[in-house]
């Protein structure tokens, strides 16, 4: 039984689409579920580093953090602390933010008329969907008050995603290279989306989403990409948004049915799958509205449903100290209580990395949303 429909909704100039919403989708008391959004933010906000990058990733196995790092999660934690804090206004969230928004615009490379963020000084580590992110954290947070050098972060970086876009209308994945991927495309679509949202009528931006409109919806709606979906699915929905275009409605739901019935048919109980949430709660608030994908949208809604209920059991809970791996297995490990709030990459993947909390908090952020 259906709750309620809700309307499209700006709060703090980022869009945020209702849906209608199926009781059953609420896996937790409005409290917990604050809760557990608060635990996610006071564990993103406590692994940032005094350089304002963030804590890459965890190993419960040895008691080590791994060695490895990803342009590309640094600016996604920024991206999701960012977007709770235009719903939940926190000082503390937007200052990390900002901290790790210089942190990123200190590390960025000349590339052409703008600047690319990279973690090393090479061109080559420079990558397009870490630009993107970043530039969303930013647009984000920044208001009349901001410092000079958060606007001048925000055009450095929409310069060089411009000057990345290629012929056909996508955007090379890094400078030269000459390729794409379909996870930077997604992210650029949607970090351009959202520029052009609060920042109407800038013919550059314009000129570059028509062209990136026409290319995604051809190349992705043949070849769907499980990469590109969520970015894909969230920037679809902004674009219906500002345009009122059809297509971009249509895109979405043909995105979601694609991934329902071909990407990932199965509900998989081991796999964090927060990323997918996104897309599809982003999707489900274009098509809410419209008699022809009723079945789409309530098919989705059930999804979403049992993807979170399974993901929220991923999340460590204050004063945990094992970590069950299955039945009658578990891990114990003296600084699990450390990581209250955190989640872990997948119920048999004893680590907890910025990405997995990230889409989790964006996850839970767009379930809350919606009141249901």
């Amino acid at each position: 039984m259906v709750a309620r429909l809700m309307n499209h909704w700006v709060a703090g100039g980022f869009l945020i689409l209702f849906c209608w919403v199926y009781p059953a989708l609420w896996v937790m008391a409005e409290s917990d579920s604050e809760q557990s959004i608060r635990r996610a933010v006071d564990h993103l906000t406590g692994a940032q580093l005094e350089s304002g990058l963030f804590r890459y990733e965890h190993n419960f196995l040895n008691g080590h953090d791994t060695r490895k790092n990803n342009v590309v999660r640094q600016a996604g934690a920024a991206y999701s602390l960012a977007e709770y804090q235009l719903s939940h206004p926190d000082p503390v969230a937007r200052g990390a933010v900002e901290k790790a928004v210089m942190a990123f615009y200190k590390r960025s490379l000349v590339w052409k008329s703008g600047r690319l963020f990279a973690l090393k000084k090479t061109p080559g580590k420079a990558k397009a969907g870490a630009t993107a992110l970043a530039l969303l954290s930013a647009l984000m947070i920044v208001d009349e008050s901001s410092l000079q050098v958060l606007n001048e972060a925000i055009q450095d970086w929409l310069k060089g995603l411009l000057a990345l876009q290629m012929k056909n209308g996508g955007f090379e994945a890094r400078p030269g290279s000459g390729k794409q991927s379909a996870y930077s495309n997604g992210e650029i679509w949607l970090a351009l989306a959202y520029y052009d949202l609060i920042n109407p009528g800038e013919k550059r931006v314009i000129s570059a989403l028509e062209r990136a409109d026409r290319a995604f919806i051809r190349t992705y709606g043949d070849q769907p990409d499980v990469g590109f979906f969520h970015w894909g699915v969230m920037a679809a929905a902004i674009r219906y948004q500002t345009t009122g275009e059809r297509r971009f409605m249509g895109f979405a739901a043909q995105q979601m049915r694609m991934f329902l019935y071909e990407l990932k048919p199965v509900v998989k109980p081991w796999v964090n799958s927060c990323y997918s949430v996104e897309g599809l709660l982003a999707g489900a608030g274009v098509i809410a509205g419209s008699s022809r994908y009723q079945d789409l949208y309530k098919k989705v809604i059930l999804r979403v449903e049992r993807e979170m209920e399974k993901n929220l059991r991923l999340q460590i809970k204050p004063g945990q100290k094992f970590l069950q791996m299955g039945p009658k297995r578990y891990l114990a490990a003296p600084e699990i209580p450390d990581y209250a709030g955190a989640f872990l990459n997948g119920l048999y993947r004893p680590q907890v990395r910025i990405d997995a909390t990230q889409h989790c908090l964006s996850a839970m952020v767009k379930v809350n949303q919606s009141e249901g």
